[in-house]
């Protein structure tokens, strides 16, 4: 006959393995696409040939390089409004390029022509320029693509995404073997007792 104690420890062993292997079936959640910055050059290329461009940041269109949908910037916003209106991952590359393709060629073709950072610099002239089209002034000049370095060389690398089903799994896992391990000393320690 199993112990009162006994079953409380498996029930709590069980639940923190079930807990732990469920969470390996878990789909993490959507990060930024490195697609789109060369979907913009290309597309930008392909309206604009005599033009030279860069692959932009994700900043380009997102407030922060982590990119992902309600953290457009001004420009992304207006891209958005130009035909984008998509997600990464939700088609093929192809598809991915024609979207991106059409956002601009209908910006080019937009009158009046759009001025996402209302600098009264049309967002066209500014991307054929390399400026932002979503920092005004000039603070956005040549910002499109900036060469962000820091010392001898050094560059600007995405930080691995932080999967936080993962680590709040981990972590309940981890709460449940202390306390297994805890019920089990107390139960020891009784036994000694008697």
């Amino acid at each position: 006959m199993m112990r009162p104690t006994k079953t409380r420890v498996s029930l709590l062993r069980a639940a923190a393995l079930l807990v732990g292997l469920s969470s390996l079936g878990l789909a993490r959640t959507a990060q930024a696409s490195p697609d789109f910055p060369p979907y913009l050059k290309e597309a930008l290329d392909k309206e604009f040939p005599s033009v030279v461009h860069c692959v932009p940041l994700c900043t380009a269109c997102h407030n922060t390089t982590e990119g992902g949908p309600g953290n457009l910037n001004s420009f992304g916003v207006t891209l958005e409004g130009s035909g984008i209106g998509l997600q990464p991952g939700d088609a093929d590359p192809a598809h991915d390029l024609a979207l991106v393709e059409n956002a601009i060629h209908n910006l080019a073709l937009a009158m009046p022509p759009p001025d996402s950072d209302h600098d009264g610099i049309s967002d066209v002239t500014e991307l054929n320029d390399g400026d932002s089209p979503s920092i005004a002034g000039p603070a956005g000049v040549g910002q499109f693509c900036p060469d962000i370095r820091y010392g001898c060389g050094a560059r600007i690398a995405a930080a691995p995404p932080v999967d936080r089903v993962s680590l709040l799994t981990s972590g309940l896992v981890a709460f449940g073997l202390v306390l297994a391990r805890r019920r089990r000393s107390k139960a020891c320690a009784r036994r000694v007792q008697r």
